[in-house]
């Protein structure tokens, strides 16, 4: 029996490689010297688990109040809370590359402007778009963004009125995607005259898989795959995302180059119609969760303390 079959010598080397890679990542590591807890620097296991619970924020803010600004996370990353870092990470030169984490968020293939790790590949995306997102622009568009407004101030006085339940969610995630739409794609999607948000499931898609957003990209497709076959609201789910995709494909379809609106600004910059598609599908994720979550607690705190 050679030295290579004996049960002890693989018994050994399953012991010593991963005290090995706790000894590096504790000492000889580059990010060694950066502070932060022994369990981040040994693995990133605890940050899958974080962002599973969602409670990742919290805990990282925790962290940052024990060992300052710069905290060590994970063995290979690195968390900055200061408002200096924001302009050279995120657009000076386009931006520090991304993690390989993003690649996560890629829709049909291809990544987005918000996934995209290479800042070259990032920007070429974001010039062709970047003035309609300027306060001069928004400000021009204001009558489209108010006539949303006002439809769902209507909605939501005739559903109180009528003592029905008032879905605030629904309504201001329908307000979001509706005034995104009409704002950026020169064509609403009439989400308030909807009952229930038939985009509704597309976006609960989106923030679900974000419990996995850390996952190396052949783990998260492997959960993401089983998450969706296990989903028991699986045929909504496949709805939604169909009524998106007919939405999204007849607003490319019909764009031309010279088109102001933002898929007619995409293909102008010479992207492709499918990762327009794509593109746009990732602006509707983006502009409804996080802007109709908002709105919807502002609108319970005032409903709760309506004297404040």
């Amino acid at each position: 029996m050679g030295i290579l079959d004996s049960p002890s010598t693989w018994l050994i080397a399953a012991l010593v490689l991963p005290l090995s890679i706790v000894v590096y990542n504790l000492y000889f590591h580059p990010l060694s010297r950066v502070p932060g807890p022994i369990y981040a620097a040994i693995s990133p296991l605890w940050l899958y688990l974080e962002s599973y619970l969602g409670t990742e924020a919290s805990s990282i803010d925790a962290l940052h109040a024990r060992y300052g600004p710069v905290v060590r996370v994970a063995p290979d990353e690195v968390d900055i809370s200061d408002g200096a870092a924001l302009a050279p990470i995120y657009t000076d030169k386009g931006g520090f590359f991304k993690a390989q984490c993003y690649k996560n968020f890629d829709i049909d293939g291809h990544p987005t402007i918000f996934s995209e790790l290479n800042p070259a590949e990032r920007i070429q995306r974001a010039k062709a778009v970047v003035n309609m997102f300027s306060t001069s622009s928004i400000r021009a568009g204001n009558d489209i963004i108010k006539e949303c407004v006002d439809r769902m101030v209507d909605r939501m006085e005739s559903e109180a009125r009528g003592g029905k339940v008032v879905n605030l969610l629904n309504l201001t995630r329908s307000l979001a995607l509706d005034a995104v739409s009409a704002y950026l794609f020169g064509k609403g999607y009439n989400g308030i005259q909807e009952e229930k948000l038939s985009a509704g499931e597309f976006v609960d898609t989106f923030v679900a898989v974000g419990r996995f957003f850390y996952l190396p990209n052949w783990v998260f497709t492997l959960v993401e795959e089983a998450s969706a076959r296990m989903d028991r609201n699986k045929a909504h789910v496949e709805k939604s995302m169909q009524t998106v995709d007919e939405f999204v494909g007849a607003l490319v379809d019909e764009a031309s180059e010279e088109d102001p609106t933002y898929q007619g600004r995409m293909l102008k910059a010479g992207i492709s119609n499918h990762e327009t598609k794509a593109q746009c599908k990732d602006l509707m994720f983006a502009g409804t969760d996080s802007t109709g979550m908002n709105l919807a607690t502002i609108c319970w705190y005032l409903a709760k303390w309506p004297d404040v």
